[in-house]
């Protein structure tokens, strides 16, 4: 299990480095699309950790 997330995490890293590679080539017209792509994602990734750190033990059963 430990393998599969070390590889988890480095091929989000390799997703990570390769989608900052791409955005940067975009042109300025789309910067705020990106902007707001990037405001999403980071919402949602506060929400999942907030929603899992307030979840009480018992979703853990399910």
């Amino acid at each position: 299990m430990k393998n599969l997330s070390q590889a988890g995490l480095v091929f989000l890293l390799i997703v990570a480095v390769g989608a900052g590679v791409w955005l940067n080539r975009t042109a300025w017209r789309h910067r705020r699309l990106m902007w707001q792509l990037q405001a999403a994602v980071v919402a949602g990734g506060v929400g999942f950790v907030a929603g899992r750190l307030t979840a009480g033990k018992e979703s853990e059963k399910q």
